[in-house]
This record gives C-alpha cells, structure tokens and sequence, in this order.
C-alpha cells in the first residue's frame, strides 16, 4: 500500500534576491535625484551670486565716475574733466581718491584685495572684469531743451555667459 506524503510549504521570512535587488535600485533613483536637486541649486546659487557681486561692481563703477563729477565741482574744474569720453576704461574706487585708468594698464580684472577685502583692478585672471565708458551729449541733442549730460556705462563680466550692463546719465547740476 501507498502511503501519501504531505510536504508544507513553511513560509520563509526575509527577502529574495530579486526583492532585495529591486529596493536597492528603487534607492538608488530616489538619491540619485535627490543630488542632482542638490547639485543644480548649488549651481544656481553660485551663479546668482555671481551675478549680484557684478551687479553691484557695475553700480561702483558708475558711482565712481558720479565721485569725480562731484570732486570737479569742488576743485572748480569743469565737471566732465577727466570722465569725457571714456571707452572701455577701468575705474578704481578708492576712500582717498576715485581714479580712472583710461587703457587699463593695470588690467580689467577684479580681485579681492586688502583688509577690509574690496575689488581692485589686475592683469592677473580673475572671475569678475569691469570697463567703464562714457559719452557726451551738449544741451539740446537730440531734441531742444535737452540738458547737457554725460551718459555713464559700466560693464562687469562674471564668467561665460555672464554680463552685467548699467546705464546712468549725469548732468551738470551745479
């Protein structure tokens, strides 16, 4: 006679391979976009950043040629003397003097430099670069009764792609 044999299937605790390989690769997706949000934010920061340190490099500028308008009147000069038709030139802040630098000898790069740390023009690479130009318009041009004024333009570049243009006009106020 024949005896019947009953086999149970006990039930296995834990993971199979292919279980534990499909979490593994379900992680790795969920992280790998996870750094890439990181890395791309990380980039916009670093590209904003650069671009407000332009911004504000190109205010200096115009504020520079502003001072030495302003230094004119005092001294009694003319008031464009010194700043009329400028082109590409480099401008330098400076707490005793503002100085302009018509063919930036020194270079158009910006670096950091002394205590308290502040941008100072040098041929030596550099991530930021500033020109300053100007031009003369005489009273009535184009259209009559127009002032006499002096348009101020400063560009800083920040890297590739990266380019910060202000405009101002000046005039003789005094």
């Amino acid at each position: 006679m024949l005896q019947a044999t009953s086999y149970k299937l006990q039930a296995q605790k834990g993971f199979t391979l292919l279980e534990s390989l499909i979490a593994v690769a379900i992680l790795t997706v969920g992280v790998s976009a996870a750094m890439l949000v990181i890395v791309s934010s990380l980039n916009v920061g670093t590209r904003t950043k650069h671009k407000i340190v332009a911004a504000n490099l190109a205010q200096e500028g115009i504020e520079v040629v502003h001072s030495i308008r302003d230094r004119n009147w005092f001294a009694g000069r003319a008031w464009t003397d010194g700043i009329l038709n400028l082109n590409n030139a480099c401008v330098q802040w400076d707490s005793a003097y503002n100085s302009v630098n018509p063919t930036c000898s020194g270079g158009s790069n910006l670096i950091l430099f002394g205590t308290p740390p502040h941008y100072v023009h040098s041929t030596n690479s550099a991530q930021f670069s500033r020109v300053v130009g100007t031009r003369f318009f005489p009273a009535d041009t184009p259209n009559l009764g127009d002032s006499e004024r002096l348009q101020v333009t400063a560009t800083t570049t920040c890297g590739a792609n990266c380019t910060i243009t202000l405009e101002e006009y000046l005039y003789d106020w005094k």
